[in-house]
């Protein structure tokens, strides 16, 4: 089944998900609704009757940022190329092609909403652009959030216009002019106005901290479901996941993720064995607590970032009622670097409960008196130990890369832009975070399914219910192996969603 196309315009709602469906294809199919192709002029005719008014605007009558008391190139085009020519910075590596259509899709819905003042045709160029070119060479590192995301989106306007770079299929640097001639494709020009317009906004934070929740979200169903695995193999009391526990406290997301670790504690009806504790360890009994925690941290990123993805994010903010040219810091990404950081908390404390997770698992006085590190011979045999080892080195570096980037404002452009949101950072460190979670859910459903099998041989007392329908097959570990393969190909089927 083909892929919807992508509805951008101020009618359409994007959501985290639908940007990361959209941005995994290498042909995203956003397209402008109706609403869209009737707001797109009207913005454009207001800016033509500010400028004709006289009025002041900033970027097409004024130079940029603090040498906003010079005036502007006469030439619009000479403007333009000088904009993002001088943007056209960056260091580290290349952004994934994912992160690059996301921003560009961020960007291009924001623009949408008709009060940018950018030329319908360049609109329409960016998304045919989007929709058939390769994605823009787009360095990681040089956003500060501060006027919104300066230089990834100005690589990427480069790109479009075929002056700058782009990536092959399989990742080398290729001349943007070339990729868009071997498409087929004509490069987009942009006059002042359309330059300013498509680098001034929070594109690329918006867009990679909609996949990281997205990727993220998946991962916290993830865990319950993991956990509520654990809960049926071990045979741990249901009363810790009782709904009248859970809604006498009164939070929404501890009351949803203790339904749906029950939910899946009781696939097969109650497992409760008498043997276990009457209150389990903290990792299992809090794991509603701390899961639910996360629910509602994600909830309030998902509100921060879904409200960006489809607002207006542009300085200055055309009005076509004034009409007006409304200067202002819209571009100011302090929202989303919030929304990222407080994503980052939550990724990183769900990986933690899983680690403690997978040591109730692998250790005899905790797991049912099954083998330690559910070796199969213990002794010429280690099981999971080494995954372990890689689960918890992968909890440091969760732990490590859970600071808060939104509170490390550094000023710069000559002090005009004295308080930047960092949001950026802070978007892509949210991002990097859901790598590396993964991984440690990975471990968990391997050792779950590692103990499953001893008890199937009678190597392990209990019952060996068979795994959740969601779980892929896994063989057990009879001779020890290499898991890297198998972590990595777990994580990614966890972390991404399915081909649409």
């Amino acid at each position: 089944m083909s892929a919807s196309p992508l509805l951008l315009g101020p009618d359409a709602s994007l959501t985290c998900e639908a940007v990361d469906r959209a941005a995994r294809r290498p042909a995203p199919k956003g397209s402008l609704t109706t609403a869209a192709d009737e707001a797109l002029p009207r913005s454009r005719d207001a800016l033509a009757d500010v400028h004709e008014r006289g009025d002041e605007i900033y970027g097409l009558t004024t130079g940029f940022g603090p040498l906003l008391d010079h005036s502007a190139a006469e030439d619009a085009s000479a403007q333009s190329d000088q904009l993002l020519a001088h943007l056209s910075t960056g260091s580290g590596e290349w952004a994934a092609p994912d992160i690059v259509r996301a921003m560009v899709l961020s960007r291009l819905q924001s623009l949408a909403q008709g009060h940018s003042g950018i030329r319908p045709s360049t609109v329409r160029s960016l998304l045919r652009l989007l929709n058939a070119a390769p994605p823009p060479a787009v360095p990681e590192i040089g956003s500060l959030g501060a006027s919104g995301d300066l230089t990834p989106l100005a690589h990427a306007a480069r790109a479009y216009t075929g002056q700058g770079h782009m990536l092959a299929e399989n990742g080398t640097l290729v001349d943007a002019a070339t990729a868009l001639q071997d498409a087929d494709l004509t490069p987009v020009s942009l006059d002042a106005r359309d330059a300013l317009a498509f680098v001034n906004g929070t594109a690329f934070m918006t867009g990679t901290a909609a996949l990281a929740l997205a990727r993220g979200r998946r991962l916290l169903e993830r865990a319950e479901a993991l956990t509520g695995w654990a809960y049926r193999l071990l045979g741990c009391s249901l009363e810790a996941l009782a709904p009248r526990l859970h809604a006498a406290r009164g939070h929404d997301g501890q009351q949803a993720s203790a339904a749906a670790i029950r939910a899946e504690a009781t696939r097969h009806g109650a497992a409760e064995q008498d043997d276990r504790p009457l209150q389990e360890v903290y990792s299992l009994r809090c794991a509603p607590q701390v899961l639910g925690a996360a629910r509602d941290q994600f909830r309030y990123a998902r509100n921060q970032v879904e409200t960006e993805l489809n607002g207006v994010t542009d300085n200055p903010v055309i009005d076509p009622e004034g009409p007006a040219a409304l200067h202002g810091g819209n571009f100011q990404g302090q929202q989303i670097a919030f929304a990222a950081d407080a994503l980052n908390e939550a990724l990183t404390q769900i990986g933690v409960l899983a680690e403690r997770q997978l040591d109730v698992l692998l250790s005899p006085d905790q797991n049912g008196g099954a083998p330690p590190l559910l070796a199969w011979t213990p002794g010429p045999t280690s099981g999971l130990a080494g995954a372990q080892l890689t689960a918890t080195a992968l909890v440091a570096e969760l732990r490590q890369n859970a600071q808060m980037a939104a509170t490390s404002s550094i000023p710069t452009n000559n002090d005009n832009q004295d308080v930047v949101s960092m949001g950026a950072l802070a978007a892509r460190t949210a991002h990097e975070q859901t790598e590396r979670l993964a991984p440690i859910l990975a471990v968990l459903g391997l050792s779950l399914a590692q103990l499953t099998h001893l008890r199937a041989a009678n190597r392990a007392d209990g019952p060996a219910p068979p795994p959740p329908d969601w779980m892929p097959s896994v063989e057990p570990i009879v001779e020890d192996r290499p898991l890297r393969a198998e972590i990595n190909a777990l994580a990614q089927e966890w972390r991404l969603p399915a081909p649409s």
